[in-house]
């Protein structure tokens, strides 16, 4: 007879192996296309199975976001000032061998744009969060006195937002010299009176 111990731990690998396999599923056709029966084919189980690690697409899906930002969290947290702009920067250096990754965030967030989309406020509520949080640090490095004169914290926070969005699909798009990094890193340098 297996131990508990045993049996959750292979719980918890089955329930890993299914997120890779929704992820994978949703990276290709999108939250709205994929389908329960499609990842548990993707994962090799029965579609009740796959129900009895999670509950529902949505909670995959869910699933997988919170594995992804979590990563984020690790990067950011607790960083304030020029350590949060290179956190980000970090963040994107990461990605550039993350492909499945990005592609996976760049079609749910098109698909979330749609107000009736399951994922539509958590994406507002991600942007809004990551605007107010670039703006704190550049608010911070004003305070210090490394933000150069006329700079608007919060029209910088969304102009390196909106940078790392339209990288990412350049990037995607086999846009050639596109290094997310340093892009990322020059672009923000340009708000900086200190090197990043």
């Amino acid at each position: 007879m297996a131990s508990v111990r045993g049996e959750y731990r292979k719980s918890a690998q089955r329930r890993e192996e299914v997120l890779d396999a929704a992820f994978r599923v949703f990276s290709r056709v999108g939250f709205t296309n994929a389908s329960v029966s499609e990842i548990a084919r993707e994962v090799g189980m029965s579609q009740p199975g796959l129900l009895h690690h999670y509950e529902s697409k949505l909670a995959m899906l869910l699933a997988v976001f919170e594995r992804r930002d979590q990563t984020a969290q690790d990067i950011l947290g607790g960083r304030r000032d020029i350590e949060f702009l290179r956190g980000l920067v970090e963040i994107s250096r990461r990605n550039n061998d993350k492909r499945e990754l990005i592609r996976f965030y760049t079609v749910i967030a098109g698909e979330a744009t749609s107000p009736d989309h399951p994922a539509h406020t958590r994406f507002k509520e991600r942007f809004e969060l990551i605007v107010k949080e670039t703006m704190q640090a550049f608010e911070d490095l004003r305070e210090l006195g490394k933000l150069r004169e006329g700079v608007d914290p919060r029209a910088a926070a969304i102009s390196c937002v909106s940078m790392v969005e339209g990288l990412q699909l350049l990037w995607l798009n086999d846009l050639p010299g596109i290094d997310m990094a340093e892009d990322m890193r020059r672009h923000m340098q340009g708000f900086l009176t200190v090197e990043l």
